[in-house]
């Protein structure tokens, strides 16, 4: 669903220097007409605007355009069976969103939040879970992050992002294990050949009660060879405020946090036929005062230093045949994180987690207009990943898991004739695990081998050129994973019986869909209802007062829930948008020793999510145009937490403005307010002592950019 305005929203600062800057902005941008209700005598251009206006008229843009790669080709969103999000990277800079985690949040049925510690949750139609790998796939371009024994998705800063992807729906046809919700597909521009582009931002803003905050942010497009060769460089710098209070010591602001990021790639294309693109991503963040949840007052009693580093290298090879395409694509990532603190008042803890994961694609697809469209791959996955950890009273302990897996698939689209397309794919996956867990006086360990069918069905209708109707079913999948060493020991001083590991978890998922274009591509409806039933979902067993936790699998869950999202853009200058969700997502059954019940809420997924959008721009003087916009988002309380029955978090509600000036010549600067009614409720279910995650409260700042 393609649910946002095109033009922006977003962070301004309380004090003189700011509010003189503010005061003198507005008035620069104000339309003329509201300048002109304030004079004595106010001439104004009436027959020039209404020549922009009808200009701006004639270049209504084209909804119904938008192309998305959710079945790994190129293909109009209209045409795709899929429930699809596609946020373009100008919608991303015109809202000043920073983060991949708040895109996905305006998609409808999909939530996102940022926890802290550059850890981000995300939940796609009722899918969550804090156990296993990922239960929604996420794609840095063409390359996969997929954690082991545990979900990554790796914080993602929006900067020089061509578009984000939102499939909504099990993927594990094309897009593999863990896909369970949908999959997340982060695509970055690309280098250009015949263009030198460069660009900085540069951002400052003040938080209500903490600190200030500052970014810079610039990239580079330089061309080599005419048509050939090209290199694209960008990086990032920022420092984010800091809020929360340590109760303990009384010290101040003490959840800051430092990102830097840095990106490069280079695109060698020698011919029409052929392209190859290498690509180099790093991130490097650090939170001394470790996550962002808080109790009620803002305060902590004790937290981690949180430092967290990931890289990840990729090669992308194509070739193009007269009728299709031979794509193979090489990526070799890694995650570091280290923690250290205080759990609580009395209870330290030290921890490392070490994962790496190389993967090899090899895939073949149809282009063109054909009766037939076609896709078959292979795909091969080596992960590693070794955890060390010390906490007080209990044994240190060390671990290590190995993943060797690999995938074949193929999915194809029979176009019956020009209004019915029927797709089946189908997609084998077979995993070896080889774990173990030891601490000072146990070992656990687990050598299996795990393997899926997943198939995927849908038939489509073509109402007109303008219109699609839907249904699909789809099915997920994920592997089991080993029991820590130290939740089997601790269970054992309670007189618990824990198993070694968990099993497999599977989903199948059935959706009805229509997507619409109406007013000459200036209106866009999507909406779709679905069923899932997700069998086997591991779940949290409180331990030790819940200090520590075992794992065991649930009966599962169902999720249902309906989905809309609208666009409508009527001219140039104006945008509105609006989505929405409502999802009933319980898990199915009582889970002996635990607080999961028959209907007891999925972990951490609201029932309601709502946004909406209202964007305006217009021109200003000969050459400028100034913007103004407004962004919503709102979702009812998560009700429960990793181990249940606790107390839920609260329904949020949070609103960001956005005035600003841009120039035809590259420079533009903005002011922006962020969380403007200053919601201070738990985003999260709160823990067993009651705290949880919370939005940086209210936040004004400023920023410039500069394009040449």
């Amino acid at each position: 669903m393609v649910s946002l305005c095109h033009p922006p929203s977003g962070t301004l600062r309380h004090g003189p220097a700011l509010t003189r800057i503010a005061v003198a902005l507005a008035i620069a941008i104000a339309p003329p007409s509201a300048l002109a209700q304030a004079a004595d005598n106010p001439p104004t251009p009436v027959d020039a605007q209404a020549d922009v206006a009808r200009a701006a008229d004639e270049q209504a843009v084209d909804l119904g355009s938008v192309t998305v790669t959710a079945r790994k080709r190129d293909e109009r969103n209209l045409d795709v069976p899929i429930a699809v999000t596609a946020i373009t990277g100008e919608q991303i800079d015109a809202m000043g969103i920073d983060n991949v985690g708040d895109a996905i949040s305006f998609s409808p049925g999909a939530a996102a939040y940022d926890a802290g510690g550059a850890f981000t949750y995300i939940q796609i139609r009722g899918a969550s879970a804090r156990q296993g790998s990922n239960e929604n796939g996420y794609y840095l371009d063409e390359v996969p992050f997929n954690g082991v024994t545990v979900p990554w998705y790796p914080e993602t800063r929006s900067f020089d992002i061509e578009r984000i992807e939102i499939l909504k729906g099990p993927q594990g046809t094309l897009f593999g294990e863990g896909s369970m919700g949908g999959t997340v597909r982060v695509i970055t521009r690309k280098p250009e050949f015949n263009s030198f582009r460069a660009g900085v931002e540069t951002s400052y803003s003040n938080t209500e009660g903490g600190t200030d905050g500052w970014g810079v942010k610039a990239m580079v497009n330089v061309p080599l060879v005419d048509d050939t060769l090209a290199m694209r460089f960008g990086v990032t710098d920022e420092s984010l405020s800091g809020w929360l209070r340590n109760r303990q010591t009384g010290e101040e602001n003490i959840n800051e946090q430092r990102i830097r990021t840095g990106r490069a790639k280079l695109r060698f294309a020698p011919n029409e036929r052929f392209n190859l693109d290498l690509s180099y991503w790093k991130f490097k963040a650090h939170s001394p005062g470790g996550f962002e949840a808080a109790y009620d007052d803002m305060s902590v009693d004790s937290y981690y230093d949180v430092r967290n580093e990931w890289d990840s290298g990729s090669l992308t090879a194509s070739y193009a045949f007269d009728d299709s395409q031979l794509l193979y694509v090489f990526s070799d990532g890694s995650l570091w994180r280290g923690l250290s603190g205080m759990i609580n008042p009395t209870t330290a803890y030290a921890g490392t987690v070490d994962i790496g994961v190389r993967t090899h694609e090899l895939r073949w697809s149809s282009t063109g207009e054909r009766a037939v469209d076609w896709t078959m791959g292979y795909y091969l996955r080596k992960a590693i990943r070794r955890d060390s950890s010390a906490m007080t009273g209990l044994s240190p302990t060390r671990s290590s898991q190995t993943n060797d897996s690999f995938s074949l698939f193929g999915e194809a689209t029979w176009h019956i004739n020009e209004k019915w397309a029927a797709t089946a794919g189908v997609r084998y996956f077979e995993d070896k695990v080889d774990s173990m867990d030891v601490s000072a006086t146990t070992r656990n360990t687990l050598q299996k081998t795990f393997t899926n069918t997943s198939p995927r069905l849908s038939l489509s209708y073509a109402i007109d050129g303008n219109s699609t109707l839907y249904a699909s079913a789809a099915s997920g999948y994920r592997s089991g994973q080993l029991q820590p060493i130290t939740s089997i020991e601790l269970a054992e001083q309670a007189g618990i019986d824990l198993p070694v590991g968990t099993k497999p978890d599977a989903i199948w998922s059935y959706e009805l869909g229509y997507k619409a274009v109406f007013d000459e591509g200036r209106l866009l409806l999507e909406t779709a209802v679905f069923y899932s039933d997700w069998k086997d979902v591991p779940v949290y067993m409180s331990l030790a007062d819940g200090l520590y936790s075992g794992i065991l699998n649930s009966a599962g869950s169902t999720q249902k829930g309906v989905e809309l999202g609208i666009t409508w853009m009527p001219n140039r200058s104006w945008a509105f948008n609006f989505g929405g969700s409502v999802i009933d997502a319980v898990y199915k059954e009582d889970l002996e020793g635990t607080q999961f019940h028959k209907g007891t809420p999925v972990f951490n997924v609201p029932r309601t999510t709502l946004n909406g959008g209202v964007a305006y721009n217009w021109p200003v003087g000969d050459s400028l145009k100034g913007i103004a916009r407004s962004d919503l988002m709102y979702h009812s309380r998560r009700e429960t937490s990793a181990t249940a029955g606790t107390e839920g978090g609260d329904a949020i509600t949070r609103l960001a403005a956005r005035v600003g000036l841009e120039s035809p010549s590259g420079w533009s600067a903005y002011l922006f307010g962020e969380n403007l009614t200053d919601e201070d409720g738990a985003t999260d279910a709160r823990s067993m002592t009651g705290a949880a995650t919370r939005l940086r409260p209210r936040t004004f700042g400023v920023e410039f950019r500069y394009n040449y």
